[in-house]
């Protein structure tokens, strides 16, 4: 298959300071916590400390993989066999794309999205659901990764896309 038939993007990765700083202060504060803890004794306090500490590490690490490891990818081919990521498809299965607005600074969505947990802004509408597209673009890039999106599908298809 040539390349011209297929479009494969590669969002970079997120790379947002708040998180690297808030899993590594909680991780220093946690393994603290810890250290003081299991001098003394082993009672039920230090246990469920214990268990409460390894479940934020766990999260601390998964913010660590999401800004430093993670990249969004897209995969949109007419003909051959779709690689097995979740954003792989073909053109005609794409009913309508959209640019979703940036999230207001005190939305949840925004404070998630700082933490590099949030969703791309980039929407992409199926027979079955919606998927989410761009983790780590910003708006220029968001915007551009859109127009390349609808460019392929209509030039695969000749159907106009619903922006």
């Amino acid at each position: 298959m040539s390349a011209s038939l297929v479009l494969h993007i590669v969002c970079p990765t997120q790379k947002r300071g708040f998180a690297a700083c808030m899993s590594f202060c909680f991780v220093c504060l946690l393994v603290y916590g810890l250290a003081s803890g299991a001098q003394r004794d082993l009672s039920p306090g230090v246990v469920i400390f214990t268990a409460c500490a390894l479940a934020i590490v766990s999260v601390a690490a998964w913010a660590l993989y999401r800004n430093f490891v993670f990249r969004d990818e897209l995969y949109i081919a007419p003909a051959g066999e779709l690689p097995p990521i979740e954003l792989a498809f073909r053109p005609d299965e794409i009913r309508a794309l959209r640019l979703l607005p940036a999230p207001e600074a005190w939305t949840p969505e925004a404070k998630w999205d700082a933490l590099g947990f949030g969703h791309g802004r980039i929407e992409i509408e199926t027979a079955t659901r919606r998927y989410h597209f761009g983790a780590g673009l910003d708006q220029r890039q968001a915007e551009a990764a859109l127009e390349r999106i609808q460019d392929f599908c209509l030039a695969q298809r000749g159907l106009p896309v619903a922006a």
